[in-house]
């Protein structure tokens, strides 16, 4: 299975268990799930697929305890939520999917793409608090680290097996997956060009940490 995207569904469905698995396993509420987070929830976990399975409930319950929150003030808040999820979240997933490539393979990337949902609903939890954002003109310092991140994004090559076929085949694959990532990246930085500096750098550097997954391997 060579394209990330398909291989971070295929775990995703993985982490899915089988219903009559989870009709043996103690009911988790979203009050415990809140309660435990994710280290918590992960700490009896015998694999992989299971630690992507507690950062799955944990982001789960603490999505309904933001959008209930702010479904108490406002249905239009929850809606502005989603459309910020919509932005971030593939912004996020990206460097993984890319670094799948980049790095000839690797469960850890599908993994770190699966288990990031958590951090994006922490997130998006204390940014909702703000909600909602009023309208502005962006900072020339989220702007900056954008079109960085971007710059970043374009320069990367894909890993080199020494076999033609491999390479070429790769090669095919990096330029399409860039392309897709990048306009998620361009996505998110017109977004945060209409609302005030301190959010839009503040969403700027949470999708600039993501790169770490790129940047590490370097």
């Amino acid at each position: 299975m060579n394209s990330p995207a398909l291989y971070l569904i295929f775990v995703l469905l993985l982490s899915a268990l089988p219903l009559a698995a989870r009709a043996q396993m103690e009911p988790v509420t979203m009050a415990r799930a809140l309660e435990l987070g994710v280290e918590g929830l992960s700490e009896n976990a015998s694999s992989e697929v299971g630690m992507n399975r507690a950062a799955t409930l944990y982001a789960i319950a603490k999505r309904l305890q933001t959008e209930n929150t702010l479904a108490k003030r406002n249905l239009e808040l929850v809606e502005e939520l989603d459309t910020l999820r919509n932005l971030i979240s593939p912004c996020r997933r990206g460097p993984c999917e890319l670094a799948y490539i980049v790095n000839g393979g690797g469960t850890m990337y599908s993994h770190g793409a699966a288990r990031d949902v958590s951090e994006v609903e922490d997130f998006l939890a204390g940014l909702s608090k703000q909600f909602p954002l009023p309208s502005g003109t962006g900072s020339p310092k989220a702007t900056a680290k954008m079109d960085a991140a971007i710059i970043f994004l374009q320069s990367l090559k894909p890993y080199e097996s020494g076999d033609a076929a491999t390479d070429k085949e790769s090669s095919v694959e990096l330029a399409a997956e860039k392309q897709r990532v990048i306009a998620h990246w361009e996505n998110l930085k017109s977004m945060i060009e209409q609302i005030p500096a301190a959010q839009a750098e503040a969403i700027a550097a949470f999708a600039d940490n993501s790169l770490s997954w790129l940047k590490d391997e370097e």
